[in-house]
């Protein structure tokens, strides 16, 4: 039974518990020998660590995504928690519960109920037999459910991708009501497969990292994929309603340093960006919040990924 989380470690704590590895780095000490830079986490956090000795043989003991058992003193370095690792052992399927390593949320049957209400009032004569096809197909739906929306931002557990996809229509349905000119219909469509390429770009166990494809070809290229094979069996599919799917996304990262290979030129096109880009956002400030108050701080520690830290209020 494991019984150290990472949320609760504090400087001088002694660990000998199981964990993910996420991370593992051979690097040059300035002594000429061999350091080990690693990662670990579980349902609670990640935390970083470092082993100073037998690093190069370690290292070949185990890969990143294996559940590793781990000695280590818990220290500070440059205001962050890390380990010191003394060992490093690789563990067997049945030595771990693998409910302690990721986290779940308890609603995921709530919201993949609500998210296809919504969906449901989709009602454009060419967008709804999409809707229809997809809401329909029990594995993709099943994988939607299962499926993080990201790596370690935002929505990064199981039920995340579904969790975001329904929390950006919740948004749409706001924006929808304040702009009427907007087409809610192929909004909300944008909403549904905008980030369904994602099934196929990132692996959804464990850790969940990116697969070969969605390092060769990544999520916008493979979604446009996945629906145009979905529209080419809708006979007689108005190929410009089929080219404004492909613009929303294409588009919804929003810049092309963001990796969209075209910024949005069209109202639907820049909604969908901005409440996807506000809903990953809250729920990423929202998490960090949450963990930089359990570590009774008032200032997150410094976020590389946004350049700065986030105040959490008064202690």
């Amino acid at each position: 039974m494991k019984t150290q989380f990472v949320e609760k470690l504090q400087e001088g704590d002694v660990v000998n518990d199981y964990f993910v590895a996420t991370r593992k780095d051979l690097r040059d000490a300035q002594s000429g020998n061999k350091f080990l830079g690693m990662s670990f986490k579980d349902r609670t956090g990640e935390i970083g660590g470092v082993m100073w000795n037998n690093a190069v043989s370690v290292a070949g003991m185990f890969e990143v995504g294996d559940v590793v058992n781990v000695r280590a003193t818990v220290n500070s370095y440059q205001n962050r928690l890390q380990f010191r690792v003394d060992q490093v052992l690789p563990l067997k399927a049945g030595d771990f519960d693998p409910v302690d390593l990721v986290f779940v949320p308890g609603d995921t049957d709530r919201v993949v109920k609500e998210f296809r209400a919504i969906m449901e009032t989709v009602q454009d004569p060419w967008l709804r037999p999409l809707i229809q096809g997809l809401l329909a197909d029990d594995m993709l739906m099943a994988r939607l459910a299962q499926a993080a929306a990201g790596r370690k931002w935002h929505h990064a557990y199981p039920g995340g991708l579904i969790e975001h996809c329904y929390e950006m229509a919740r948004i749409a349905e706001t924006v929808c009501a304040l702009y009427p000119n907007i087409k809610r219909d192929l909004l909300m469509t944008g909403v549904f497969v905008h980030d369904i390429g994602k099934l196929e770009e990132m692996t959804h166990d464990l850790l969940v990292d990116y697969t070969t494809v969605g390092k060769l070809v990544g999520h916008l290229q493979i979604g446009c994929h996945m629906v145009s094979e979905r529209l080419d069996a809708i006979p007689g599919f108005p190929e410009p309603l089929r080219m404004q799917l492909y613009h929303l996304i294409l588009s919804h990262h929003g810049e092309k340093e963001l990796g969209s290979p075209v910024v949005p030129k069209t109202v639907e096109a820049i909604v969908l960006h901005h409440i996807d880009n506000l809903d990953a956002q809250a729920n990423a400030f929202t998490r960090v919040v949450k963990e930089t108050r359990s570590k009774g701080q008032e200032w997150s520690d410094f976020i590389p990924m946004i350049d700065r830290n986030i105040w959490v209020g008064e202690r």
